[in-house]
């Protein structure tokens, strides 16, 4: 049984060890943008929901979960054996945030723009309204107390590597 947190500003790759690292090891997967908001326009959830939600997910005895939200994830990081927090180069979050959205090249300014902010601004000054803590900086000052279980990624990485790290270190 293994309960694990992924952290990282937008594009670090989250989503995709999250269901790789599921479907290697069994343990059912939580994107936290599900629980944060109520639709794909990022209409944010009441509070209270969100909280019943992410209890549902603080009981099970395995998890997987990922997202880059600070504040309301500070029980998610207590309860989890291992945060991987995936921090690659900037110049690795911009080809990626460009892949992603080139079906919306409009889009695609505003986001870097964004993505840019989320990785070069102090904490407290990053580019979401709902949470100005949603940096790289920011990030780094939310795991301090729980160090001891966080691994930084700064390059990219697949399930199997991770399942290897876990089979060496002693749980």
């Amino acid at each position: 049984m293994m309960k694990i947190h992924l952290i990282g500003i937008p594009s670090a790759g989250k989503t995709t060890l999250g269901t790789a690292l599921s479907k290697r090891l069994g343990i059912q997967h939580y994107p936290l943008d599900e629980l944060a908001f109520v639709d794909d326009r990022w209409t944010l959830r009441q509070a209270a929901e969100r909280d019943d939600m992410l209890n549902e997910i603080l009981a099970q005895p395995s998890f997987i979960t990922e997202g880059g939200f600070l504040g309301w994830t500070d029980e998610l990081f207590a309860a989890s054996d291992l945060i991987l927090w995936l921090d690659p180069p900037l110049h690795v979050l911009v080809w990626r945030h460009v892949r992603r959205f080139k079906r919306d090249p409009w889009w695609i300014p505003s986001l870097l723009r964004f993505q840019i902010q989320s990785y070069r601004r102090p904490i407290g000054a990053g580019p979401a309204k709902d949470d100005p803590d949603q940096t790289r900086a920011g990030i780094m000052a939310a795991l301090k107390p729980w160090r001891t279980k966080v691994f930084r990624v700064r390059r990219a990485v697949d399930a199997s590597e991770i399942v290897s790290f876990l089979d060496r270190e002693p749980h």
